[in-house]
């Protein structure tokens, strides 16, 4: 060690022989099991089939919204709606069929995510209660739920979906 001296105060400083710092990586995740596995290429499938569809509801959704506004009274309203469901039946009926009750869970899940609102929602703002509450029931014969909610801070299963999803919009699958 060597002194620097100069002023009142003093500097020690010293020469160390260089070093070589290794790090050997440990994965701060468990592996998973082959369930885990499975479930989890269950949902990126899933995400891959249905999150194109969400964002076209969604979109749809709003732009029908929005031109509902713009229209003069009810009857309008109505007419305009019934065109616009006629069209989305013909559009959509035979790929919405083809769809499982999870892939089906799934996207309206998804579509609550983009809107804000659930299918119920959707459904009770765009027909009334009476056909929500028609639709509700109808949905619950097969194990589905139009009030199901997409919270991911609150829900594992949604958490883990959010996680598939940002991959998924980021080209990382």
């Amino acid at each position: 060690m060597e002194r620097v001296e100069g002023s009142e105060d003093s500097l020690y400083f010293a020469i160390l022989p260089d070093i070589t710092v290794e790090h050997r990586f440990r994965s701060r995740y468990v592996p998973l099991s082959s369930e885990e596995k499975t479930a989890y290429w269950r949902r990126i499938r899933d995400v891959r089939k249905v999150y194109p569809y969400a964002n076209m509801i969604a979109q749809t959704l709003i732009e029908t919204y929005e031109y509902m506004e713009t229209l003069p009274n009810d009857r309008a309203r109505s007419r305009h709606l019934d065109r616009v469901e006629e069209d989305l039946m013909k559009q959509y009926k035979p790929i919405m069929k083809t769809l499982t009750l999870r892939q089906g869970e799934l996207l309206m899940k998804l579509v609550h995510r983009q809107t804000k609102s659930s299918s119920y929602e959707l459904i009770k703002a765009f027909y009334g209660g009476f056909k929500a509450g028609w639709y509700s029931l109808f949905a619950s014969f097969f194990g589905g739920n139009l009030k199901v909610k997409y919270d991911p801070r609150y829900n594992a299963d949604d958490a883990f979906t959010e996680r598939v999803v940002y991959l998924h919009e980021h080209d990382l699958l």
